[in-house]
């Protein structure tokens, strides 16, 4: 068992009472006034503070050329972002407050995911949700996700080192956890700023939650890995798009009588999953309410990581007393080679999820993910059955959404078949974005003739 270990944050030196003014070149200052939450190093004509030499952390005030105030933000001067701006058009107070203000707007925006699922025991849909996405919920550059009673911080910006001091009582305030955990990514790892016992993973608050925190989704039981998964320990942004594999294994199923769908790049096994319980739900329905006849759904886990597959078994093993009538295989190994190596099952898959990691996290990858994407679908579809179901995920920013999806149309297009009733979806409720540069899940679902 992974032991977190505990954070005492009056080892961070509290944060500068001082403010650093900030003018900016014109497209900065137009920036600002549309709404951008980032300051770009590239549009700072001056940075005015007195004491010492500013700091991550420090408040930045910036004011137009006739000296009026536009925003403020935490400041960083080694970060090409140099301020992340917390308040726009009203001089606001930067500190616990402001922060307690910021969480309690974003539970308020996620209500629809903590009401009851209406049925007598009242219990909610889901229990896992994301709390704040960054610039999205206006606190830039800080990741709060939710895992029942266990809440997960994850700061992406080192501005947020010294503020930690207000940050971690507001969340308590806000949010009470049994347990806040603390994460950082590794650019803020590497700061000077950041605390040993923080780059590791850290208990901020509470007792400990172990190195599996589990979670309801959907009827499901999960579990999430803070120390040693992705992320903050499981992939919530796609939770709708899993319900929606669940409806349409369903569909399938109860049009053929079967189902075997494959999951590449599967991680934890989210998609396998709601893949079979669907699956086993239309089959059902197919046997008039009788037993589910066994081998009847199939579902395939494929990825390059042996831990994540265990824990894929493991999610089966957990919802066994749902799922206890599908069959279940993993397979570790590469995905693209895998994919060819399949040419024995041709045809054999009524439902093939694609949901790789990022293929570009640079714009200069750009053209080569979407040459990715192209031969990760051109690899699958002769394992789709005609009329089955292509389901296709990207989570790269640097790669737009209407290229990504003519990528998917032309591959198909090229393989000698054809895309029908294709559907789009993007970002869920408790993934909103603050910025352009924020925008990055794209997913598509379409018929293979």
């Amino acid at each position: 068992m992974v032991r977190i270990r505990p954070f005492n944050a009056d080892h961070i030196a509290p944060p500068p009472s001082r403010s650093l003014a900030l003018r900016l070149r014109g497209p900065g200052e137009r920036a600002v006034r549309d709404g951008h939450p980032w300051v770009f190093e590239g549009s700072v004509r001056s940075v005015d503070g007195s004491g010492p030499t500013p700091t991550a952390g420090d408040v930045g005030v910036v004011f137009d050329r006739k000296g009026r105030f536009l925003a403020a933000g935490l400041y960083d001067p080694d970060d090409v972002v140099r301020l992340r701006i917390l308040a726009m058009g009203t001089p606001t107070r930067v500190g616990r407050a402001l922060f307690v203000q910021r969480l309690q707007e974003a539970l308020q925006r996620r209500a629809p995911l903590m009401s009851p699922d209406g049925g007598a025991s009242g219990r909610m849909v889901t229990d896992g949700f994301r709390v704040v996405n960054g610039e999205g919920d206006g606190l830039p550059g800080v990741i709060v996700d939710r895992y029942g009673d266990t809440v997960v911080l994850k700061l992406y910006s080192a501005a947020w080192l010294p503020r930690l001091r207000d940050l971690i009582p507001a969340m308590v305030e806000a949010l009470a956890p049994a347990s806040l955990v603390g994460l950082v990514s590794r650019r803020v790892g590497a700061h000077p700023l950041c605390p040993d016992e923080l780059r590791m993973g850290a208990l901020l608050h509470g007792a400990d939650p172990g190195s599996a925190v589990p979670f309801r989704e959907n009827g499901f039981t999960l579990e999430a890995h803070p120390l040693e998964g992705h992320k903050t320990g499981f992939y919530l942004d796609q939770r709708e798009n899993r319900q929606r594999v669940e409806d349409e294994a369903r569909r399938l199923a109860g049009e053929r009588g079967s189902l075997r769908a494959l999951n590449v790049f599967s991680y934890s096994g989210g998609f396998s999953l709601y893949a079979a319980r669907g699956g086993l739900a239309g089959v059902d329905g197919v046997s008039g309410g009788g037993p589910t006849p066994g081998g009847a759904v199939e579902v395939v886990s494929v990825d390059t990581a042996g831990p994540a597959l265990r824990q894929a078994r493991r999610h089966f093993a957990l919802n066994q007393a749902e799922l206890g009538q599908a069959l279940h295989r993993t397979v570790e190994g590469d995905a693209f080679q895998i994919l060819d190596g399949m040419t024995g099952e041709e045809g054999a898959f009524h439902l093939i999820i694609l949901d790789p990691p990022s293929f570009a996290t640079r714009k200069e990858q750009r053209d080569g993910a979407l040459a990715a994407y192209g031969r990760l679908t051109r690899a699958a579809l002769p394992l789709l059955a005609p009329g089955g179901t292509l389901v296709q995920a990207s989570c790269s920013s640097r790669v737009e959404p209407e290229a990504f999806y003519r990528v998917i149309r032309r591959s198909v297009l090229e393989s000698g078949r054809r895309l029908e009733g294709e559907a789009r979806w993007g970002h869920a409720l408790d993934h909103p974005i603050g910025l352009p540069e924020g925008e990055y899940l794209k997913c598509l679902f379409g018929t293979v003739s």
